[in-house]
């Protein structure tokens, strides 16, 4: 299995800019499979509840922006974890770590 950890910095969730301390996501691809899966961990910095649904994510760190569509899977306030579901734009498979 090869993975990849960035730093996430800013989150925007479609069209809405959260006011986050920031997270981490991790992209993984397993030998078996062609595709990518992703997840992102984001901490806001106050209590900032958010519908367990589909959005659409814009992920801003020091390495770049990245996006792509994700469910909040579970949040308890301040911190939210989305799943992706699809391509994560800006993301190319040479940039997983060796």
């Amino acid at each position: 299995m090869q993975h990849r950890r960035y730093y996430i910095t800013d989150l925007t969730l479609s069209g809405r800019v959260l006011d986050g301390r920031g997270g981490d996501l991790i992209v993984a691809k397993r030998d078996e499979s062609p595709d990518i899966d992703w997840e992102l961990v984001f901490q806001t910095k106050i209590e900032t509840p958010i519908e367990q649904a589909p959005f659409r994510l814009l992920m801003g760190g020091p390495e770049g922006e990245l996006a792509g569509a994700a469910v909040l899977v579970r949040s308890d306030g301040t911190s939210h974890v989305f799943r992706g579901a699809g391509e994560l734009v800006g993301f190319t498979e040479d940039m997983f770590e060796n």
